[in-house]
């Protein structure tokens, strides 16, 4: 298996996740198990190929490293939590922090969750993420005045903020008014944070 063939399997895969899932949400919370275990196949392959062409890949660190963030990401998108962390926590990266960060939040660990968004520092396109979060909730009629009031007062995306709202969501099960439009930004965010990593 040659990196390449990875690294195009990898594209495949996320192409194929956009269009299944363009418009859905991002649960804010875990669903109990994967959403697609036909893709946790695929992606469970990817990354022992990865694991193949570790001595080769060690030469290109970022590379490996945004490699392993793509897998990383893609299994959170799969609901496939601790695949995701294990290979999170693998990565020396913001990107492994920050996807790390995104884990603890689905799962729940929001004080961990805002731990590596800290050490993350910013989302690789946090002014973009931020434009088209505030343009998505002021095009949601039914979204709360407030919830909007708060992403407004950002100059870009808080990952912290967004945490504190998805705990404040939780508080609700997940049922409040704003869930579905909260469960629409979180995909929004991870999908910016796969695009940036498919580079």
């Amino acid at each position: 298996m040659e990196i390449r063939s990875i690294e195009s399997s990898l594209e495949k895969i996320r192409q194929e996740i956009l269009l299944q899932r363009t418009g859905n949400r991002l649960p804010l919370g875990p669903v109990g198990s994967a959403d697609s275990s036909e893709l946790e196949a695929r992606l469970d392959k990817v990354s022992a190929d990865l694991q193949e062409l570790q001595p080769l890949l060690d030469q290109e660190l970022d590379r490996r490293q945004r490699m392993l963030g793509l897998v990383s990401g893609l299994y959170l998108r799969n609901g496939s939590l601790d695949r995701s962390h294990e290979l999170s926590q693998e990565l020396d990266s913001r990107e492994g922090s920050y996807l790390h960060g995104m884990m603890h939040r689905i799962e729940g660990d929001y004080s961990n969750a805002k731990y590596w968004f800290r050490l993350a520092g910013a989302h690789p396109y946090a002014e973009e993420l931020q434009r088209r979060a505030v343009e998505l909730v002021e095009g949601t009629p039914e979204a709360d005045a407030a919830l909007l009031r708060k992403l407004k007062r950002e100059p870009e995306w808080n990952a912290a903020l967004f945490s504190d709202l998805a705990a404040a969501s939780a508080l609700t099960g997940h049922n409040s008014l704003d869930t579905t439009l909260l469960e629409k930004l979180h995909s929004l965010e991870l999908e910016l944070l796969l695009e940036h990593l498919s580079r």
